[in-house]
């Protein structure tokens, strides 16, 4: 009988030690709030962040994401396109306790995650996911911010992993024509080179054109990685580039300025360098373009450049929209407007 009463003994021993833990950890938050206001003002501060700030809400998203890729064998590719065009928040955060020996905040808040326009075709009709969650945020080693760790969010889980839309039917339109996937190795007459690559010489130069691969120092500048439209004028081609674009027999230097000008988020440089008709609407205008291309975490980029027949060149660019990357390939067709090479069509071969 004895060992009973021990084990009661022990039981109420550890008991009581845990209650002197959490009287002297709330204890020394009261005598924090006493000997120090300010920073008792901003320690709470921080927790409210750390529970409801829209980082809070962006990072439980991605590991939502991240969850339904690993643990529910979702499609990467499709889940990754849909976590770049979809908003998440948390609705009405609190915070629920502090851990300060391990830096560790408890929250709880309403998670919901709203899909762009024409995405809710591919979760059953629903623009909108939700569940009650509980995670915690804890400082990460690097001071990079917060690591997150949630629970409640299974039923959000399952719908994304049971996700199966392509992101071209509901991203922003990218500046392109129409969507014409094609596999690399399957190039049509109309696409190939017009003359061989070290004899072609454009009009009103004596320099042959050689593919941008084969000359480094031809690649075009670094570009500034600032996210928003209203930047300054910036171009991604040598100058000598740039002030050619759009005179007659400069169709590539026209090319290679309008991607220049897609890489700074330049709507209106860009637009100027395509055919009036296409300017005031659709993915060709002003608006359009600095939308999609002017918040790009990693902007567009032009990798190569090679004529073709019929004022029409085959490009490939890459850029990243967050979590989804593209490497694309398009032939662009240009044509002579009143003296100038503009833009006509840009037709996408690989769906980017």
């Amino acid at each position: 009988m004895e060992v009973p009463i021990r084990s009661a003994a022990t039981i109420l021993s550890i008991a009581g030690g845990l209650a002197i833990v959490l009287s002297l950890a709330l204890t020394g938050c009261d005598r924090l709030k006493r000997s120090d206001p300010a920073k008792a003002r901003a320690q709470v501060k921080r927790q409210q962040a750390a529970c409801g700030s829209a980082s809070a809400s962006d990072r439980l998203k991605n590991a939502m994401f991240d969850e339904a890729i690993a643990e529910r064998t979702g499609d990467q590719a499709k889940l990754d396109a849909l976590a770049d065009y979809s908003v998440a928040r948390l609705q009405d955060p609190v915070v629920k306790g502090w851990d300060p020996s391990l830096d560790i905040t408890r929250c709880k808040a309403r998670f919901i995650l709203e899909v762009p326009p024409g995405a809710e075709r591919g979760l059953g009709g629903k623009r909108q996911l939700q569940a009650d969650i509980e995670y915690t945020a804890q400082a990460s080693a690097d001071g990079a911010g917060f690591v997150y760790h949630q629970k409640g969010a299974e039923p959000i889980v399952e719908k994304l992993a049971a996700f199966n839309l392509a992101g071209l039917l509901y991203r922003p339109p990218p500046a392109i024509d129409q969507q014409q996937v094609q596999a690399p190795e399957q190039t049509s007459a109309a696409e190939a080179p017009s003359l061989p690559q070290a004899s072609r010489t454009p009009m009103g130069s004596s320099t042959p054109v050689v593919p941008q691969s084969s000359v480094p120092s031809a690649r075009p500048r670094r570009l500034s990685l600032e996210r928003f439209p209203e930047r300054a004028q910036v171009s991604a081609e040598p100058r000598s580039v740039a002030s050619m674009a759009g005179r007659a027999g400069n169709g590539e230097a026209t090319v290679r300025a309008f991607y220049g000008a897609l890489g700074a988020g330049n709507g209106i440089a860009a637009t100027s360098l395509v055919i009036p008709e296409k300017r005031s609407s659709g993915p060709f205008s002003p608006e359009a373009i600095s939308r999609f291309y002017g918040r790009l975490p990693e902007p567009i980029r032009l990798t190569s450049v090679v004529p073709l027949a019929g004022s029409a060149y085959r490009v490939t660019y890459r850029y990243a929209a967050g979590r989804s990357r593209c490497n694309g390939s398009a032939v662009v067709t240009v044509t002579n407007r009143g003296g100038h090479d503009l833009i006509r069509s840009i037709r996408s071969r690989s769906g980017c």
